[in-house]
């Protein structure tokens, strides 16, 4: 073979390589594209979750409760798995979540960082207190589950404390709720918390109304507001907040899930002196300064 020919056909070759591996390229960037997070959830899937609920998926960190050099999330804990026995043995209801086959235990495990969260902001309010009494309370109570880690978490720090609760306990007819929330009974809540209703305070009735009748604090130390509305929470700010020390702590269940709730709430705290905190669970926080 000539020269001339065998370089015709060796660049013929290259030409004829250089289009098909421009085609599988191609190919290959595009299947890329499509299949790009497909693969990596499937490479995601492999990998051991750490913590799975709460719209939360965690693969490599290991939840703080797990932590046995922590005192604090040794105690949470364990508080939480009394909880898990208490609704297996049908001394605490989920009214909320209660179905023919519902799993409890699973419910809390998968509510485990919203309750480690609420935990933890009753521990910073009662570090930050003067006193060794506290008044806290929460608006939008349902089925109590809330206040039994706040109550514990102010039992591990032995401080004496008041709890204002607020709540209607009876059907909401508001176009603007996903639920209407008419398996709350004021009843069944008392139940759940009858080994602390000596610091508890129930003031029953619509949000702001209620508020002109009740028993309130003159002063408070901790405020949680899972009311999933924008106006009712809204009241509750504008009630509460002067009532709030310094070093005090307002947590907020809907932050991150209500953008309502989340524009009024940027909307108060704009001028005020604090700091806020949105967490991936959508719960919030603002401490007082």
């Amino acid at each position: 073979m000539s020269e001339i020919e065998r370089i015709l056909n060796a660049k013929e070759k290259k030409i004829k390589k250089n289009f098909l591996s421009k085609i599988n390229f191609l190919i290959k960037s595009n299947l890329n594209k499509i299949f790009k997070n497909y693969y990596q959830f499937k490479k995601f899937n492999k990998k051991k979750k750490t913590f799975q609920g709460w719209g939360l998926i965690t693969t490599d960190t290991v939840p703080p409760w797990q932590n046995q050099n922590n005192m604090e999330n040794i105690s949470f804990n364990r508080i939480n798995e009394n909880l898990k026995d208490l609704t297996k043995n049908k001394d605490f209801r989920l009214t909320q979540f209660e179905y023919e086959d519902a799993n409890y235990q699973k419910i809390l495990d998968e509510l485990s960082w919203r309750h480690y969260i609420v935990f933890n902001s009753v521990l910073q309010a009662s570090k930050n207190a003067s006193q060794n009494q506290m008044n806290l309370a929460e608006c939008g109570v349902c089925d109590g589950l809330t206040i039994y880690f706040v109550v514990k978490a102010c039992e591990l720090l032995n401080m004496d404390k008041k709890i204002y609760l607020y709540d209607a306990w009876k059907n909401l007819e508001n176009d603007n709720l996903r639920f209407k929330y008419d398996y709350l009974d004021i009843d069944i809540t008392k139940k759940n918390l009858e080994n602390f209703n000596k610091d508890l305070i129930f003031n029953k009735g619509f949000i702001p109304s209620i508020f002109q009748k009740a028993k309130n604090p003159i002063q408070i130390n901790w405020l949680h507001i899972d009311l999933n509305s924008s106006e009712a929470t809204k009241s509750s700010l504008e009630f509460f907040f002067d009532k709030l020390v310094p070093g005090g702590v307002i947590i907020f269940d809907d932050y991150g899930g209500f953008r309502d709730t989340r524009k009024i709430v940027d909307e108060f705290f704009k001028n005020k002196n604090g700091h806020f905190t949105n967490y991936p669970t959508g719960q919030g926080t603002f401490i007082k300064i």
